[in-house]
């Protein structure tokens, strides 16, 4: 064979046995996945490649537009369509200002404590100092994805997490290129206008979060339509992976987002598209092919990350002291948690704790995102750009740029070595996450007994309706499930008498079922169906049966003796048809079939 392989085959191939040994080393060692291949990574570098195979190279595999548009769009589909919508509705004022206005005030703060610590007197010293408030602005989707899949956290704190990194993107990036205009704009010798500043900033975030959002609808709302048109399983997973990197492709090509380009389109197929437009075989099969591409970008990116992350550490006096600068600005910065979302508990009756709050703070990771706007900023550095109205190149000194390399990569080292691997026990002693009793597990797992077969028991009632199966072959595949469903059932009535967990999810769905209560009586005040004095009596029983109910949940939280993921606030939205009759519900009055 005379064919030559590519010059990166080897080296990507070389990456990837790597990480599968790895996977397969952690089963005796407790450390996530992703920060294994972090350390890796690091001592890869750190010990020279001459240890690894001839024709295997890391330096170089990974760049800015190999994150971008290569290694990102799979991670972010599959994060975001695997998360109900429903999720991120009743949590959008937290995860807004976090993704909004926690970008801005991150940069500012970061921007502010560099400019002063790093570059003083430097010229432009506070345009560098916003430059790498605004890389760092962000928590990263691809790193917070993976811890939170790793954590076995509560729902919500999940969903908040998740949905903080996938919006938040958008702007930083947003901020990002508008102060490198700046700063660019300033080193040709532009005197800068800020009012000009301020307004073309508003105009490209609202553009650019506007252009991501409509370019994300229109190929979901596609994929929903050739989904529902096609019955072929490998046409429809085909066809997601075309709109994971289709959507993502299409809006940066206009202008626009595509982190947001891709998040909307994933969320539209996994809330309607998967359920609605594919054959059973496609869902089970889109799942797992899934997970098994998160698994290999997850494990190339990791990796190759870490082996970036050394290449920037010398060990010398002001290596550490940038790095210290770093990682206290990024610290301080993150506390603006704690105001954004006591703001967004204003008028909610399902605050987040402190607890959760402090959760939210350390959980602030950053990765891949901040590593390719800095692999993108090199380009501007080494080659320089050249802005219309100026004649000449310009750039950022590498000296500046070299202390930016120095301060992002120590975020991101600190982020996901310290914070990564500290945050597990965090959330066990706040108590917000833990392992279960032995008999918190039994009632869980009689209760996923009884969820999958009544799932089981619902399907094969639409066979039989459909005449695909006779009466004979009904009854014949249905009595092992009734015995199972049956004897599940049993179970679960004789734990729920002892089971926190049973019973903080019954007053959770009656605390949901008196919100349901209160907003309908609102909107009825608001149309006129029902007086305003009425209303307001009414409105008064119920809010004061809600502050009970609040009470009792807290009691119950009060008497479980280690922490359970009962914690959820709010209860877990409506969940998919298969599952929805188990949740606060007594089984005795559900029915066995549709």
């Amino acid at each position: 064979m005379t064919a030559i392989p590519p010059t990166w085959f080897q080296s990507v191939l070389g990456a990837l046995i790597l990480s599968l040994l790895v996977a397969i080393g952690l089963r005796r060692i407790r450390l996530p996945y992703t920060i294994a291949l972090v350390i890796v990574g690091l001592g890869v570098g750190w010990l020279g490649e001459g240890l690894m195979p001839e024709g295997i190279e890391l330096s170089g595999l990974l760049s800015a537009e190999v994150i971008l548009f290569i290694l990102l769009p799979p991670l972010l589909f599959e994060g975001a369509s695997a998360m109900h919508i429903d999720q991120l509705r009743s949590n959008w004022k937290p995860i807004t200002l976090l993704a909004i206005p926690g970008v801005i005030l991150n940069t500012a703060i970061i921007g502010l404590i560099c400019w002063k610590l790093v570059w003083p007197d430097t010229e432009y010293g506070i345009l560098y100092g916003l430059l790498i408030g605004s890389i760092l602005a962000a928590t990263d989707p691809v790193s917070v994805l993976a811890l939170v899949k790793s954590l076995g956290a509560p729902k919500r704190l999940s969903v908040l997490l998740e949905g903080e990194s996938l919006f938040n993107d958008g702007t930083a990036v947003v901020f990002f290129n508008i102060i490198l205009l700046a700063t660019l704009t300033a080193i040709a010798g532009d005197a800068l206008n800020s009012t000009q500043l301020l307004t073309d900033g508003i105009s490209s975030f609202i553009f650019v979060v506007v252009v991501g959002t409509v370019a994300g609808l229109i190929c979901g709302m596609v994929a929903n339509q050739l989904l529902a048109a096609t019955e072929d399983h490998l046409v429809e997973i085909a066809l997601t992976v075309a709109l994971a990197f289709g959507s993502f492709l299409l809006a940066e090509t206009l202008g626009g987002s595509g982190v947001i380009s891709v998040v909307i389109a994933g969320l539209l197929v996994g809330n309607h598209g998967v359920h609605h437009g594919m054959t059973p075989i496609a869902r089970i099969g889109l799942h797992h092919f899934w997970e098994v591409v998160v698994f290999l970008v997850n494990s190339v990116l990791f990796l190759l990350v870490g082996y970036e992350l050394q290449s920037v550490i010398s060990w010398d006096a002001h290596m550490w002291t940038l790095a210290g600068i770093a990682v206290s600005a990024a610290l301080v910065a993150r506390l603006i948690v704690f105001p954004l979302t006591a703001i967004s508990n204003i008028g909610s009756p399902n605050k987040i704790s402190a607890s959760w709050q402090t959760a939210m703070w350390w959980g602030g990771l950053r990765g891949s995102i901040p590593i390719a706007l800095l692999l993108l900023l090199s380009h501007i550095v080494h080659d320089g750009t050249a802005l219309e109205g100026f004649s000449g190149i310009y750039s950022i000194p590498e000296s500046v740029y070299e202390d930016m390399l120095v301060l992002g990569f120590s975020v991101v080292l600190f982020t996901l070595i310290v914070q990564g691997l500290t945050m597990k026990p965090m959330l066990n002693r706040l108590g917000i996450t833990g392992v279960l009793s032995d008999s918190e597990a039994r009632y869980e797992g009689a209760l996923a007994d009884v969820v999958g077969s009544r799932a089981a028991l619902r399907r094969l009632s639409t066979l039989h309706m459909q005449g695909r199966i006779s009466d004979e072959d009904h009854l014949k595949l249905a009595e092992p499930y009734r015995e199972a469903m049956s004897a599940a059932e049993s179970r679960v009535k004789d734990l729920s008498e002892t089971s926190v967990v049973h019973a903080s999810r019954v007053e959770s769905a009656r605390r949901d079922l008196l919100i349901a209560q209160i907003q309908a009586l609102r909107e009825a005040e608001r149309e006129g169906t029902i007086s305003s004095l009425v209303a307001r009596k009414v409105l008064s029983s119920l809010e004061g049966a809600l502050s009970e109910s609040e009470f009792t949940r807290e009691t119950i939280r009060a008497t479980v003796p280690s922490p359970d993921d009962s914690e959820v606030e709010p209860a877990d939205p409506p969940v998919p048809e298969d599952t929805e009759a188990v949740i606060g519900v007594p089984l005795s009055e559900l029915d066995e079939e549709e």
